[in-house]
C-alpha cells in the first residue's frame, strides 16, 4: 500500500470513529452499521469502498465532518513589497544549495533574530540571511550568479 493510500484510509478511518462518537452511536448499533454497509464487524477490514459507504450513511444520520483547527503546515507570509526583492533572491539561493525548504532560512532567522519566519525580518535582516546562505553557497562551490 502506498503512502497515499494509507493516508487516504487512515482519513476515512479517523472520520468514522469521529462519526461514532459524534452521533452517540451504541457499540452494537455501530457494528451492526459496518455489517450492514461494508460487510465487516469491524472499520479496520473496510476496503475504500464500504468506508465511503459507512461515511455517506454517517452523514444522512447527521454526522457533519469539520475542518481541522489548526492546519498542519502553517502558510508562509506574504512579504511587503519592499522586501520582495530580497526573499526572491533568499529563495534564488535556497534553490542552489539543493532545493532547500524555506525553513531553512526560517531557522537561520530565528536563530539569529529570533523571528519565526524569514518573510517577517527587516530589509537589513534579509541582507544578513542572503549573506549567510551566500557563505553557505561559496563553502558548497555553488554559482551565485
Amino acid at each position: 500500500m502506498s503512502n497515499l493510500a494509507r493516508d487516504h484510509k487512515n482519513s476515512a478511518m479517523i472520520k468514522i470513529h469521529i462519526a461514532k462518537k459524534q452521533l452517540n452511536l451504541a457499540d452494537e448499533d455501530y457494528r451492526a452499521i459496518l455489517i450492514a454497509k461494508g460487510s465487516v464487524s469491524s472499520s479496520k477490514d473496510l476496503d475504500h469502498a464500504g468506508r465511503e459507504r459507512v461515511l455517506a450513511y454517517f452523514q444522512t444520520l447527521g454526522f457533519k465532518p469539520k475542518a481541522a483547527a489548526n492546519p498542519k503546515r502553517p502558510t508562509r507570509p506574504t512579504p511587503a513589497p519592499e522586501k520582495l526583492k530580497l526573499v526572491r533572491r533568499i529563495r534564488a539561493q535556497l534553490i542552489s544549495l539543493d532545493r532547500l525548504p524555506d525553513t531553512y532560512a526560517d531557522g537561520i532567522a530565528k536563530q539569529m533574530f529570533g523571528v519565526d519566519f524569514y518573510e517577517w525580518a527587516t530589509p537589513e535582516q534579509l541582507h544578513k540571511i542572503s549573506a549567510a546562505l551566500g557563505v553557505q553557497q561559496a563553502k558548497k562551490g555553488v554559482p551565485t550568479k
